[in-house]
């Protein structure tokens, strides 16, 4: 475990950790316990399993600079987590298609697996960064799963390996896609932002 506070991101790789072929831009993960009354230890009212969670952003893959309105989409997956506590063994349970969206500008990226005939209004609105930025005021598609081809990571929702990728070195298991969303920004490469949970 490397307690050194003074580590440059320009040699990051030294730590083990393999990506997918493609230009990430951060990375972040963490574990934390979940508690719980899972009784399992007599005597015990609370125990519990811990959870990884890996946060990655990257540019779509080929990084090509996005030309027209500001779009976005995303995507949950559903996960149900058993944990056997006389085993200490967590599980990740594949639940189904989650809840998902995409602008109108996004459809040559995303395809929702289901859509759903209703549309709503999307505003989205920052002066963050001066008066001169723009926004976002459009119709958004509302569906259940998603299918992305663009990369890095690219997945499909409608199945359990489809949205499972295999270790990268962090943990010891697979990571199971939580969610998934990407920004587009007119002049920008468009950039995705990926939340995958893990067993340590």
């Amino acid at each position: 475990m490397a307690n050194n506070c003074c580590n440059l991101v320009g040699n990051f790789d030294d730590v083990g950790f393999t990506f997918p072929t493609g230009c990430f831009i951060s990375v972040n993960a963490n574990e934390n316990t979940e508690y719980g009354n899972f009784e399992c230890v007599e005597g015990t009212d609370v125990s519990g399993y811990t959870v990884g969670s890996l946060n990655l952003s990257a540019y779509i893959d080929p990084p090509d600079v996005y030309i027209g309105c500001p779009g976005r989409a995303g995507v949950q997956i559903l996960w149900l987590r058993k944990y056997d506590c006389n085993l200490n063994q967590l599980h990740f349970i594949y639940a189904g298609e989650g809840r998902s969206f995409r602008s109108i500008e996004a459809d040559e990226y995303v395809d929702l697996n289901t859509e759903f005939n209703k549309r709503t209004r999307m505003i989205n609105a920052s002066s963050q960064s001066g008066p001169s930025a723009l926004y976002t005021d459009t119709e958004q598609i509302e569906g259940l799963g998603m299918t992305f081809g663009d990369g890095p990571i690219t997945f499909n929702t409608s199945t359990a390996d489809g949205c499972t990728l295999d270790n990268m070195g962090i943990g010891t298991s697979p990571y199971y896609l939580q969610n998934f969303n990407m920004e587009l920004v007119p002049g920008n490469i468009p950039v995705v932002n990926y939340t995958f949970a893990y067993i340590p």
